[in-house]
């Protein structure tokens, strides 16, 4: 196991803090994948936005690492933009620790529907 998993294990013996680790952990993710997703197609925020029937503003808005007030539903619309699956669960911290020590660009890049499809 890598020092920094060894380190937030450690760490993660303290309730509040391993919620607010992972949550603010989670934002960033979510803003860096719809970021790098955005930019493999080689999309402009305001055609991402056309897409997914949104504002330039409000997709600027999601891809900044302080957001915080995610919703299904807008998460959905992204997913259809990006014709991906979005896949929302529960998991248990260990789990969310080898989210933050292996997160990297190839992590959130996935192929579209389409691409994957014809590989499967």
């Amino acid at each position: 196991m890598s020092e920094l998993a060894e380190q937030l294990a450690r760490e993660f013996s303290d309730k509040e803090y391993a919620h607010a680790y992972m949550e603010e952990h989670a934002n960033m993710a979510l803003a860096a994948q719809i970021k790098t997703l955005r930019e493999n197609l080689d999309m402009t925020q305001t055609e991402l936005a056309e897409l997914a029937k949104m504002k330039q503003e409000r997709i600027s808005a999601l891809e900044n690492v302080e957001y915080n007030a995610w919703t299904v539903k807008t998460l959905r619309k992204l997913a259809k933009a990006f014709d991906v699956h979005l896949k929302v669960s529960f998991v248990p911290f260990s789990k969310g620790i080898l989210d933050v020590v292996n997160l990297s660009r190839e992590q959130l890049s996935i192929p579209a529907r389409e691409d994957d499809l014809a590989k499967f």
